[in-house]
């Protein structure tokens, strides 16, 4: 191979991560979005070069500017795509009907999470009769691996090798969700796993407590989650065992129809 050829495709790859990059950026602020100048100044990135970008991203509809504020937000053509990513694996497909049943039975908001990297994607969620905020927001919105009960439902039954490599890369993220931390992380994970869920009060988020199970199939990682949200004052202490139950009935359902040679998360 040519040394022009290698040249060329060092580029290549050199636009794409910077595009990713992007992307992420983008996805980390939210409806708030970014001028170009300020994604140029974080990357470390010449104007012409995050213009070049930019345009195209902008002309496959995976960002979208706002031409009131000039500023950069992630775009429909993503949704999109994260929706088909999302069919595609089965498990949203499979699990949508417990979703309804439990949004349902408890009127409270649940949420199908699956593991992405070092990152747990919201692949579906149902709303209940109380409209509360949350980590993710909508379907597509994500957090770092040991953020909230979801993520850690999904983080406390991989490998332990895994679990180490994903605490070390998220760490520096932890913080900003009301000064978590690592070690908090690791030390609540025994605990979910003896207990086989995950619980937080309070802690990300006051006033906004959850519940969450990982969904696990044999012979398979665990492939998600499934997570109820509420109001603090809904998670009264006799109601507990009841969303442990309607939990624990769904995704055993939820997993046992799972297809064990379905691809059902990202790497």
């Amino acid at each position: 191979m040519g040394n022009d050829d290698q040249h060329g495709k060092g580029k290549g790859t050199q636009l794409l991560d910077r595009s990713i990059a992007i992307l992420n950026m983008l996805g980390d602020v939210g409806e708030r979005g970014l001028r170009s100048t300020d994604i140029a100044d974080a990357l470390d990135l010449t104007q012409p070069t995050t213009h070049r970008i930019i345009s195209a991203l902008e002309r496959h509809g995976l960002i979208e500017r706002e031409e009131a504020t000039k500023r950069y937000r992630l775009g429909l053509a993503l949704f999109a795509l994260g929706a088909k990513a999302a069919d595609g694996t089965g498990l949203r497909q499979v699990a949508h009907p417990a979703l309804l049943r439990l949004a349902h039975e408890t009127k409270d908001t649940v949420f199908l999470m699956a593991r992405s990297g070092f990152d747990c994607v919201c692949v579906d969620r149902e709303q209940g009769d109380y409209v509360i905020s949350s980590l993710t927001g909508q379907v597509g919105g994500q957090i770092p691996l040991g953020v909230g009960p979801a993520s850690q439902a999904i983080l406390a039954f991989l490998a332990p090798s895994q679990i180490d490599a994903i605490l070390d890369a998220n760490a520096s993220r932890y913080p900003v969700f009301n000064g978590l931390s690592r070690d908090e992380v690791d030390e609540a994970l025994p605990l979910i796993r003896e207990r086989g869920y995950a619980i937080d009060q309070d802690r990300l988020v006051e006033g906004i407590s959850a519940l969450a199970m990982p969904i696990r199939v044999p012979g398979r990682d665990v492939v998600g989650s499934l997570a109820i949200n509420m109001t603090s004052a809904r998670l009264k202490p006799d109601r507990l065992d009841g969303l442990l139950k309607h939990l624990g009935r769904e995704v055993a359902l939820i997993g046992g129809a799972v297809n064990p040679l379905d691809v059902a998360v990202s790497r």
